[in-house]
């Protein structure tokens, strides 16, 4: 059953990542079930063509993908967090991914495999002066993945999904979920048909991809559509742009984010996920919580790579007070 109260129950060799699983046994809110990977960040003066390279100004490696993203800014936060998905390779990148979240002591990665002879997903963000970015994904087809497991959901309160790769393991994700009465947060889906739709309370979409993949369709039209199909809340990011919420219960609500120079827009909905998350665990009415989105969204954006600088909670506290 579907809940309205996101804070409370609602609807080759491998290893595992080693430290905190007792420390954390039980205690995780939330589990970021999805994309692991190692951002390389590439500050470029522009996009490369056949007729003109392009100049670098700074590199770096972050820990990158949607899952490890939310994750990493709501233990930041100082909520416990349980993190699972994408499985890691022992290799020098494997490594820096594990050493950066184990700086996260609320972070509890035991769910997290390795593989001898798998290579860690990777992923190249190229980031041009207006802040937008382009993408080249490693080896995508070689991406393995660990199953959700009922262990996975011991504690949590609420479930944060992406759609960044294969449905059924989300699918599987979601059933349990709703088999424990967790409330089920996603991102990306825009068939009103789709088979996890019925299992979602909460579905964020993106008015840019509606506008660029789905060019048939409106935005606000498409976000009714789901939210009838699926019985569940949309929220639609539109940039900078308002936000508009589609309530199950018929309401419909205009955010504005507020305005800030973006220097990496790299990860932005993710961290707008971790706030909006955030803000209905604390029991905050769905309008509130999206607020928190824009706020923690539009912060992570004044920073290159997404999980580099880390924000805390005062700064979102302070951004979300400017906000009418």
């Amino acid at each position: 059953m579907k809940k309205a109260d996101y804070g409370a129950p609602g609807k080759g060799g491998i290893s595992r990542l080693p430290g905190r699983a007792d420390k954390h046994m039980g205690q995780a809110q939330i589990l970021c079930y999805g994309e692991i990977d190692l951002d390389i960040y590439v500050a470029l003066n522009r996009l490369p063509t056949m007729a003109l390279s392009a100049w670098c100004s700074e590199d770096f490696e972050n820990i990158g993908g949607a899952a490890a993203n939310s994750a990493m800014w709501l233990a930041n936060w100082g909520l416990p967090t349980r993190l699972a998905g994408h499985d890691l390779g022992d290799d020098r990148p494997g490594d820096v991914v594990r050493e950066l979240l184990a700086e996260q002591p609320l972070l509890d990665t035991r769910y997290i495999a390795r593989h001898a002879g798998y290579r860690t997903p990777r992923c190249q963000c190229l980031v041009t002066p207006d802040g937008e970015r382009s993408f080249i994904t490693h080896w995508p087809e070689e991406v393995r993945m660990t199953a959700p497991s009922p262990q996975m959901f011991e504690g949590v309160k609420l479930l944060n999904l992406d759609m960044s790769g294969p449905t059924p393991l989300r699918l599987r994700a979601a059933e349990l979920a709703a088999e424990r009465d967790i409330p089920v947060m996603i991102n990306d889906i825009y068939e009103p048909d789709h088979a996890l739709l019925p299992l979602i309370d909460v579905l964020v979409i993106s008015a840019d991809i509606v506008r660029n993949k789905h060019p048939a369709s409106n935005a606000s039209d498409l976000a009714a559509a789901l939210m009838s199909a699926g019985n569940c809340d949309v929220i639609v990011s539109n940039a900078a742009g308002d936000i508009e919420i589609f309530s199950r219960s018929g309401t419909r609500e205009l955010v504005r984010p507020p305005a800030v120079k973006p220097v990496d827009t790299t990860g932005a909905g993710d961290v707008f996920k971790s706030g909006l998350a955030y803000g209905l665990l604390q029991g905050l009415p769905l309008g509130e919580a999206v607020k928190w989105g824009a706020a923690a969204g539009s912060l992570m954006c004044q920073f290159a790579g997404t999980t580099k600088t880390l924000a805390p909670l005062s700064d979102v506290r302070d951004l979300l007070e400017t906000m009418t």
